[in-house]
């Protein structure tokens, strides 16, 4: 589990990923799960206090119909007619202003804005370079503003819908935000076992998202115990009792589990490309390469899931490349030309072997089929090379197989049952004399 201390790290540096990011149509908006009272609204706060900025809380869970994104009023014109036009929300009103200062105070003078910009968007300073935003805000000239979505998910229907389109569109009412303007969620764990009376995000919506999950952690807890002035005998029985410190739960849990897309690898890789470009709003210490891979390990699981995050990094640091299945099919029954190299390939690269044999098989085995002479070398070569597999990932590779369909419909273990037949036989928690029956029957 990530510690509060971590996800501000983390949350930072997905939040000035976008300042540096030429994608104009790919944001990074984090939001963080978490327990209740571990201390997420004060890490938000704690960040842009850090960067020099202000923090501009947005409480999800009190707000009503309209007051987000305004409420319609009627006035007139500098010519008379009757005009109608939205009430900004107070915060939305405060970065308007701000937006008019630092487009002064960079000594700009006022052109005629588009009709298509609106009025709201005449002091717009969105065409910056990264070197001039950066610079902007390392000088102070800048100060950027968080806007803190508090718990996001325990809001009406219709506000929830609102907040939705302002964190995903950066713009209410015709009003785009500024680049200095980030915003970033919190919310309770939402998930089928959860406790919290939540709104549930479907998987479109989280896709758009950067899912950091915090939990408490008490030597962190105690350090800040110590500076908060918190009584020395709590301290102590804290530090004697870490469990007491909040329930260990699954319903305060958050389970759910983030998977990878073309979206979230977009994201990555502005992450990725960010980094060196960010140091100077980082220290010596965060800037350490280790706490750096860290930190990148840990978007990258937060965004695609561990295990394609452990693959992704395994592909960095190994000279070696996953076999394709074509190679291994183009080989003689006994794979002797391959033998050596699958033998020598890492955990990380046999896995990915796997998953590569996998999809072809989904997608080829049954076109496969209609040679049968042929077939039957396919089933030999799958033998051999299920055989230079470690156990675990012999045992992994058959468990997927046997949870997979052909794109026909067609079960693979079904069809490679005789190449696959022992390792499935050893999943299955049989008595010895079971199992001889199987294997007898087999022979």
């Amino acid at each position: 589990m990530i510690t509060i201390n971590e996800a501000k790290r983390l949350v930072k540096r997905a939040l000035l990923a976008n300042v540096v990011s030429g994608k104009r149509d790919l944001a990074i908006t984090p939001i963080v799960s978490g327990k209740h009272g571990i201390g997420k609204s004060q890490m938000i706060k704690s960040i842009a206090a850090d960067m020099g900025g202000v923090c501009m809380t947005v409480e999800g869970g009190t707000l009503k119909e309209g007051e987000i994104t305004g409420l319609p009023y009627q006035y007139k014109d500098e010519a008379g007619a009757h005009k109608f036009r939205f009430l900004s929300y107070y915060a939305v009103e405060r970065i308007q202003l701000e937006e008019r200062r630092v487009f002064e105070a960079a000594g700009h003078v006022l052109a005629r804005s588009s009709a298509l910009e609106g009025d709201e968007n005449k002091y717009a300073l969105n065409d910056l370079s990264v070197q001039d935003k950066i610079e902007a805000l390392l000088s102070g000239r800048v100060k950027p503003v968080i806007i803190f979505i508090d718990e996001i998910n325990r809001t009406e229907n219709t506000v929830y819908k609102e907040l939705m389109n302002i964190l995903l569109t950066r713009s209410v009412n015709g009003y785009q935000f500024p680049w200095w303007a980030l915003f970033v969620g919190a919310m309770n764990p939402s998930t089928q076992n959860s406790v919290y009376a939540t709104n549930e995000m479907d998987p479109a919506q989280l896709d758009r998202f950067i899912k950091i999950k915090a939990g408490d952690n008490a030597a962190e807890w105690i350090k800040y115990g110590k500076q908060a002035g918190i009584s020395s005998d709590i301290l102590a029985f804290i530090k004697d009792n870490p469990k007491c410190l909040s329930p260990d739960s699954k319903d305060l849990t958050d389970e759910e589990k983030p998977t990878p897309s073309p979206r979230g690898w977009d994201m990555v890789d502005t992450l990725l490309r960010s980094e060196p470009l960010l140091r100077p709003f980082f220290t010596d210490k965060e800037n350490d390469p280790r706490v750096v891979e860290k930190d990148m390990r840990n978007l990258i699981s937060a965004k695609l899931g561990p295990s394609v995050a452990t693959m992704f990094f395994a592909s960095l640091v190994s000279q070696a490349r996953a076999i394709p299945p074509e190679e291994i099919f183009a080989d003689d029954e006994t794979l002797s030309g391959l033998s050596e190299t699958i033998c020598l390939l890492s955990a990380a690269k046999k896995a990915q072997a796997c998953d590569l044999m996998l999809q072809h098989l989904k997608e080829n085995l049954e076109f496969m089929m209609l040679d049968r002479t042929g077939f039957e070398t396919v089933k030999k070569q799958l033998s051999a090379f299920v055989g230079l597999l470690d156990a675990s990932t012999r045992l992994l590779f058959a468990q997927n197989i046997a949870a997979t369909r052909t794109d026909d419909g067609n079960s693979l273990i079904d069809l490679l049952f005789s190449v696959f037949e022992k390792d499935l036989i050893g999943m299955l928690d049989l008595s010895d004399r079971t199992r001889k029956l199987i294997e007898s029957s087999g022979s």
